[in-house]
């Protein structure tokens, strides 16, 4: 993951990150060993190629979890060329079709401020009493004039964008620091325009408005079609197409509130990214949600750099949101980390590339909850376990969506290499301290 410093245009307003972990270095820099994170595999006792552990440990697409299946019962021998070759699997427009029922448009304003245009998914749809939950970036929400979130925020679901239609949503909780928002529509409001009073659950259930069908961001593989769908320009939501141009990187931003510049891992694509994009999704060929739209580069003699948000990191802010009562509190470790080294690997069977880092402690603060645990620098991280999950770090993010997942009472296993041995470190995160709102 490479981190870049830009210009860039956020759809509806500015944008803000946050960077995954609090560092504050006392100790000297250590020599880390040579160990990845497949190294400890095979010291573990794997015996096959760093290329099929990789595969085996990272998630993958709908259409490869058919082709694994088949190849596990027996009923296809092959690679997974071949069976898309065989059964004809291609990007579906009935798939892409059902994403654009998932898509709304947003517009937010203050009395005293002019309205902001965007984007938003809808994450759940209650079938019984027409509510609905929305996910969209901050800054759409967000007004930069008032230093405020918008006390007027409206909704209009694909093909209702007009006033009969328009429904009010409530701000359920966000983060500026992470570019999420959660918004709240209750199906027993009402909407009164042009002498006529309909009830949003009749407009919610009287539509094809569906909940958007969640992929898996760690699966997308850099050239893999997506589909941008959101409010572009504020005419309404509409579709533009593009490949994953980068699988995850970081960029750097101003905050939307002035605090700074700050860090946002993204998914980079060159589908076309517009005012009014923000919020929106950014879905695969099988129509799955795989991220949240909310950038592009404006650099100068730049075209084709548009971003968004990966959807894992996006439901893994949005549940800790949930969790916490409308705001973010963000386990740290207490330590800076930094991808010591890098390399591609390539599975021919699979036709996967991967990259492979080697994510190495640089600094730990003394106090801390890595420091409690004895954590030290230099150590090689080579995976986390929470609530009996156990996540490989092959890439630097994989650590702050783990933290993202951590509550209060919480113990993490941080296993690392040091010195060529394997230690597992029992972080317990029995101290606020340990966690940052």
């Amino acid at each position: 993951m490479k981190k870049r410093t830009a210009a860039f245009f956020i759809a509806a307003s500015m944008l803000t990150a946050a960077c995954a972990l609090s560092a504050c270095g006392f100790l000297e820099l250590g020599r880390p060993d040579d160990n990845y994170p497949y190294d400890a595999a095979v010291e573990r006792g794997y015996e096959g190629s760093e290329a099929e552990w990789l595969a085996q440990e990272t998630s993958v697409s709908v259409y490869r979890r058919m082709w694994q299946e088949a190849v596990a019962d027996g009923s296809f021998t092959g690679d997974y060329f071949t069976f898309l070759k065989q059964l004809g699997i291609g990007d579906s427009s009935a798939d892409l079709q059902r994403s654009l029922l998932s898509a709304v448009s947003i517009v937010a304003y203050n009395s005293s401020a002019s309205a902001s245009a965007g984007s938003g998914v809808i994450l759940s749809l209650d079938g019984g009493t027409g509510d609905l939950d929305i996910l969209t970036n901050y800054h759409v929400v967000y007004s930069e004039k008032a230093q405020k979130i918008c006390n007027t925020i409206e909704v209009y679901l694909y093909g209702g964008e007009i006033s009969t239609s328009k429904l009010t949503a409530s701000f359920e909780g966000g983060s500026a620091a992470e570019d999420v928002a959660i918004l709240h529509v209750d199906g027993s409001g009402t909407v009164t325009a042009e002498g006529k009073t309909r009830s949003y659950k009749d407009i919610v259930l009287g539509s094809a408005a569906q909940e958007a069908q969640i992929g898996d961001s760690d699966s997308l593989l850099v050239g893999d079609r997506v589909y941008a769908v959101g409010n572009a320009e504020a005419w309404g939501i509409s579709v533009v197409e593009g490949v994953i141009s980068v699988d995850a990187e970081y960029i750097t931003m101003d905050a939307i509130d002035g605090s700074g510049d700050v860090d946002m891992l993204e998914l980079r694509t060159d589908a076309v990214v517009n005012h009014g994009n923000s919020g929106g999704g950014l879905f695969n060929a099988a129509g799955e949600l795989v991220g949240i739209v909310n950038a592009r580069s404006e650099a100068d003699g730049v075209e084709g750099i548009g971003y968004a948000i990966p959807v894992n990191h996006v439901l893994a802010v949005a549940e800790n949101i949930t969790a916490n009562g409308g705001k973010l509190k963000q386990a740290r470790l207490g330590i800076t980390v930094a991808t010591e080294e890098s390399r591609s690997v390539y599975d021919p069977v699979s036709g996967r590339a991967f990259i492979s880092e080697k994510v190495v402690t640089k600094s730990v603060t003394q106090g801390g909850a890595a420091y409690e645990a004895g954590m030290d620098v230099g150590d090689t991280i080579i995976s986390l376990t929470l609530g009996g999950k156990t996540v490989q770090v092959t890439r630097r993010f994989k650590i702050s969506d783990v933290l993202l997942s951590v509550r209060g009472g919480d113990t993490l296993i941080v296993t690392v290499s040091r010195g060529d041995e394997l230690l597992d470190l029992t972080v317990k995160y029995d101290s606020e301290s340990y966690f940052e709102t």
